[in-house]
């Protein structure tokens, strides 16, 4: 069993670090997630080692006096310590970032230090690290190659993106399903300076625990390469140098690499050995981008790679995949194959990237049938929203029943309302209505919960009103006529469970109707803005 508090030594000499931080983190800390210790430079933090040896990670500054964050990760080494290190430097300083994790560290985040993302690469770290223990506790029973591939497979999903960038105009969303015996697919997005990011997707030779491996080395120096240059090709160039560097195994990693600015809808991109991305458009066509000079990374060295360059159009989706989408066989062992992918939204175009994915997922799925799954299957969707549409925007997810997902679905209520203006008390009482409504659904909606179990959100908003739809395919259940009646009268330990939920959507919102469509329960919930 993991635990659920972690602590985490911060190791820098500016003195407003600490207060700064502990005033950032506030909510994590009141909840019991994180415990800060705190050290001017490396010295004092090998002392807070010996004083605190259940560290979890090492938050370290690279620069600072006496022992530098560098001779730190040195001694961290030495020691053999149970935890992780993440580096904080300066962009663009690439040499001193590549040195970091050389000498064993996980991760790293830049200056000025965006918290959004520092807590993002935390939860990362933690993830992997937790993940790491429970496979040492466990290494003794490891005796068969189904515990080998799992282990790869828990490996191979804690290093993935936690949350993805967008705003009304734009989406990104991604999501890889691991076949039983694991590749090494990963898909990444990453922040960059103006506003724009950097996405990846990337497909890793072999097989098991030393293809897990390589695919987060492989992901990591990419993101090292990614902070040191805005050049796709260049990137790549670097990234594939380290990889040859140290590529005892021979291994080899394909890429496709690009950097997108929203504002303009521009795309800069290199391919190394990678399928050709699919960008489909708002009428019903679709294009393949064309191909760029480059091979797979990890196997020749000093390549020099070529790039890109297209514009996005609004309505305009492009789908980034692996070869475990295309090649996917169903029972016949027919594969799925480029052509079919490339057809799938001629009648209707995709409307944002969380549903482009999905239904690539399902297509997938449908054609394979009861045919075993071989490969990793893979898809990153970069989606740029048709403007002047209408005054209403829309924000639309998918959501399997756990309550795991509630995270993601109050992250993205937060970006959507802020991107349409919605004043905090709105937006506190959407999000009070998704909390209430999906948790009961996950709770009590589905007595099992297997391929096919949904959850779908949509939120259309515009200056008089914001209207909102929760569909899940579980039991049927109208909570407006079979939710028991709240009782508000007992004193509060005395009252029964049941009810008090749909009373405050109902006394929160304007308008609250149920339908049961198709095998659907449908909430519609409609509230008037102010001014």
């Amino acid at each position: 069993m993991t635990k659920q508090s972690h602590k985490i030594l911060v190791v820098d000499d500016e003195p407003d670090l600490e207060q700064l931080m502990l005033q950032r983190m506030r909510r994590e800390i009141r909840r019991g997630r994180y415990e800060f210790v705190f050290a001017g430079n490396g010295e004092e933090a090998l002392e807070r080692l010996r004083e605190h040896p259940d560290i979890d990670v090492v938050l370290s500054d690279i620069n600072m006096p006496k022992m530098n964050g560098l001779e730190l990760l040195e001694k961290l080494s030495e020691r053999d310590l149970d935890s992780r290190a993440v580096m904080v430097s300066a962009y663009g300083d690439i040499k001193n970032i590549r040195t970091a994790m050389n000498h064993g560290a996980f991760d790293f985040v830049v200056k000025p230090v965006d918290f959004t993302d520092l807590r993002t690469t935390l939860e990362r770290t933690l993830s992997n690290l937790d993940v790491w223990r429970d496979a040492m506790r466990s290494r003794d029973q490891l005796a068969t190659l189904q515990h080998e591939l799992s282990l790869a497979s828990k490996m191979q999903q804690s290093i993935l993106p936690l949350e993805f960038p967008g705003n009304p105009d734009f989406r990104v969303f991604g999501n890889m399903k691991p076949a039983q015996e694991v590749g090494g697919d990963f898909y990444d997005v990453t922040s960059l300076p103006d506003g724009r990011f950097a996405v990846a997707v990337a497909d890793v030779s072999g097989k098991g625990v030393p293809a897990a491996l390589f695919m987060m080395s492989s992901c990591t120096l990419l993101r090292g390469a990614t902070i040191g240059s805005d050049d796709p090709a260049e990137v790549l160039r670097t990234t594939n140098s380290a990889l040859y560097e140290t590529n005892e195994s021979t291994m080899f990693v394909t890429v496709f690499f690009a950097v997108f600015n929203p504002a303009d809808g521009h795309l800069h991109y290199a391919n190394g050995g990678h399928n050709h991305p699919v960008l489909y458009h708002a009428d019903g066509s679709f294009d393949v981008l064309p191909g760029t000079r480059g091979v797979a990374l990890g196997v020749v060295e000093d390549f020099e790679y070529e790039s890109g360059e297209l514009t996005l159009a609004p309505g305009d989706t492009l789908m980034l995949y692996t070869d475990g989408v295309t090649e996917a066989e169903n029972a016949a062992a027919e594969q799925y194959g480029e052509e079919r992918l490339c057809a799938l939204f001629g009648a209707r175009p995709p409307d944002s990237a969380e549903n482009a994915v999905a239904e690539v997922f399902r297509s997938v799925t449908e054609f394979a049938g009861a045919a075993p799954q071989f490969d990793d299957i893979t898809c990153l969707a970069l989606y740029r929203r048709v403007v002047g549409a209408g005054s209403s925007r829309r924000l639309a997810l998918k959501m399997a029943p756990e309550l795991e997902q509630m995270q993601r679905l109050d992250a993205e209520i937060e970006t959507f309302g802020k991107a349409e203006g919605w004043s905090p008390e709105l937006e506190f009482q959407i999000k009070l209505v998704f909390e209430e409504v999906v948790i009961n659904v996950v709770n009590y909606g589905f007595e099992t919960r297997g391929e096919g179990s949904e959850v779908d959100i949509e939120i259309l908003s515009d200056p008089k009103e914001v209207r909102l739809a929760i569909r899940d395919n579980g039991r049927a259940f109208d909570p407006l006529t079979e939710a028991p009646e709240p009782d508000l009268e007992s004193e509060i330990p005395d009252r029964p469970v049941g009810g008090l939920g749909i009373y405050l959507v109902c006394k929160l919102m304007d308008t609250v109707e149920y339908r049961r469509e198709d095998d659907w329960n449908c909430l519609f919930i409609s509230k008037r803005r102010s001014g």
